[in-house]
């Protein structure tokens, strides 16, 4: 609150008292000529001129007093955070200060106790090993004793394992030589077998190429169309590559019958019974069939 909030009510009274005084002093100038002879208009104004100067000067010296406790109490305000920051900060460094020494006192603290746990393992360890070395004697000892019963064992049936080594291998040649006879002879008697079988197998493919080639003959002078011009008795040998199929794949003429439309009528011929007749069997067809050569001779 200012000195102008504080004392302004009470210089507005004064100040509202005053200009009614001198209402009434100026209504009342004609009628009461005697009581304005009594009060001089002068005095009354002077009176008031200084009431009002009095009135400042209270106001100005409250107005003062205010600033000058505000300027104070703001100077004490401020001396005291001054103090109170100081305070403030020379706490923080107490501790600061504190919290290091009791870090340092743990650290040495666990350094302690981890050398205590350290000396607690290393003496668990001189006494751990002192167990198993004395473990170790024992079983060297009783190693030692079972080795000798065992050496002694040893040799008593090193006689008798040596001469059933014997009778075994004396068994395992006669089962050898035995077995060895039974290998040839089953030997023998695979490569017969095999021997029958080899012949009765040429023997079949003999019979399926000649079976096969005669209907190879018989489908190509089937298709034949004799040429009104060719004359009985002619022959041509033709080469034929075929598919696995049978299709034709290339027919040529390599001996020609001296007649031209007769070889390329045998030619049509060829193409015109495609696919031809051919073995099933793989390897037989590739031997005879894939390109062979034959006498085209329709009559």
């Amino acid at each position: 609150m200012t000195i102008y909030q504080k004392f302004g009510f009470y210089f507005l009274i004064a100040l509202s008292l005053h200009l009614g005084i001198l209402g009434l002093f100026g209504i009342n100038v004609e009628n009461e000529s005697e009581l304005i002879q009594h009060k001089p208009i002068p005095e009354i104004i002077k009176a008031s001129v200084l009431d009002d100067e009095k009135i400042l000067q209270e106001a100005n010296r409250l107005k003062n007093n205010e600033e000058n406790k505000r300027v104070f109490q703001k100077k004490q305000q401020t001396a005291l955070e001054n103090k109170r920051k100081k305070e403030q900060k020379l706490l923080v460094e107490a501790k600061k200060k504190r919290k290091k020494e009791e870090k340092k006192l743990k650290a040495l603290e666990k350094k302690r106790k981890d050398q205590a746990v350290k000396e607690k393992k290393r003496l668990a360890k001189i006494k751990k090993q002192k167990v198993l070395e004395a473990a170790r004697l024992a079983k060297i000892k009783t190693q030692q004793l079972a080795e000798k019963k065992r050496k002694d064992e040893l040799r008593k049936k090193e006689d008798e394992k040596r001469e059933l080594a014997r009778q075994a291998e004396q068994k395992k040649q006669q089962v050898l030589l035995e077995t060895q006879k039974r290998v040839a002879a089953d030997k023998a008697a695979k490569l017969k077998r095999q021997a029958n079988e080899k012949r009765a197998e040429q023997g079949r493919d003999k019979k399926s190429t000649v079976t096969s080639t005669a209907a190879i003959m018989q489908k190509v002078t089937n298709r034949w169309i004799r040429p009104l011009s060719s004359v009985k008795g002619l022959t041509c040998k033709v080469r034929v590559k075929l598919l696995p199929s049978g299709d034709v794949m290339d027919v040529q003429v390599i001996k020609s019958s001296g007649d031209a439309i007769f070889d390329r009528s045998a030619e049509n011929a060829v193409r015109k019974a495609s696919p031809l007749p051919v073995p099933t069997k793989r390897a037989l067809f590739s031997k005879h069939f894939r390109t062979f050569i034959f006498n085209f001779k329709p009559e």
